[in-house]
């Protein structure tokens, strides 16, 4: 089956296309040839789930042996979304699954969105997807080979992933796998300049990862081309503990030089910025010697002026404050 549209392409409401064989011959494949957005909602705002999607199917029923090997699909879009619904190419008898092809923009998967390649006994399918700028997972999302879904042979299929970049929510439970049964674990091949949220495992977990296992049998492999990221994450964590009391810096507060209370503050210039608080400064240039400032009783209340803040200073005790030189 082709479908070629210069514009958007829209599934609904369990609308769906399924190309499927139950004797020794093949499935049929599906390409779908998007000028827009290709969308499938399976998920609605009102809470509804349907079967929407495109599924190759190598189905087996009474006197039928399921021989036949499963089709392909194919997608070409500007964005491809799928919001509950399913990309899916299945075997449940002998015969290897189909192989799911996509080439877009952005993918974004939602609500339990999956593109899937399973098979009951054979070995699993490939997917290969390129999304030029994101490839977004989102609640329980996945993209997934899986073999020996009837707990016996079957080597897991192949994931080849190149995206700009690559996002999910860790806790969100969205996964890349390429998993087996018995037989031995698939190959998963990422090529991305970003890779947050999501992370590689041994195997799979109640967290967002990427996998390429085997129950019983071998392990495959996972073989991830991105620059390291988790200081990203990580820098946002375990901050000193430097807060200043605010009630102490009233409004009105200056810094004044003197030769009594010796102290030293700094022009950080306009490049000095500090990694984080707490950390020292990086301009060394010590412009003068101020007093540290006096407790005092005055508060600022609302109606009185605002005085505009002229630099960054190092009060006699080592703090930090924003302030104004007196008058």
């Amino acid at each position: 089956m082709l479908i070629n549209a210069t514009g958007d392409i829209s599934f609904t409401n369990g609308s769906n296309i399924n190309a499927a064989t139950i004797g020794q011959g093949n499935a049929g494949n599906v390409t779908v040839n998007a000028g827009g957005k290709f969308s499938l909602q399976g998920t609605t705002p009102n809470g509804l789930n349907f079967d929407t999607g495109i599924f190759s199917i190598v189905a087996i029923d009474t006197g039928f042996t399921g021989k036949g090997e499963g089709g392909n699909i194919n997608v070409t879009a500007r964005d491809l979304s799928l919001n509950g619904a399913a990309l899916s190419a299945s075997s449940q008898g002998d015969g290897i699954a189909g192989n799911i092809n996509i080439n877009s923009g952005t993918v974004q998967l939602d609500n339990k969105g999956i593109i899937a390649v399973a098979t009951t006994s054979g070995d699993g399918g490939n997917i290969n997807l390129t999304a030029t700028d994101l490839l977004l997972l989102h609640r329980n999302s996945n993209i997934t080979t899986t073999a020996g879904l009837a707990k016996s042979g079957g080597d897991g299929g192949n994931i080849n992933i190149d995206s700009k970049f690559i996002v999910a929510s860790l806790e969100e439970n969205s996964d890349i796998s390429a998993n087996a049964y018995t037989g031995s674990g698939g190959r998963v091949q990422i090529n991305s300049q970003g890779i947050f949220g999501i992370e590689a495992c041994p195997k799979p977990t109640e967290k967002s990862d990427i996998t390429a296992s085997s129950e019983l049998g071998v392990s495959g492999t996972t073989n991830i081309n991105a620059p390291d990221t988790s200081y990203i994450l990580n820098s946002f964590t375990g901050l000193p503990p430097n807060v200043i009391d605010t009630n102490a810096l009233i409004a009105n507060s200056c810094v004044s030089r003197s030769l009594k209370q010796k102290g030293t503050f700094f022009i950080t210039g306009s490049g000095a910025l500090r990694s984080s608080p707490g950390d020292g400064l990086i301009s060394i240039y010590s412009t003068g010697e101020v007093r540290n400032v006096e407790p005092t009783s005055q508060t600022w209340k609302k109606g009185d002026a605002i005085v505009e803040l002229q630099g960054l200073y190092r009060l006699a005790d080592g703090r930090l404050v924003l302030s104004r030189e007196c008058q």
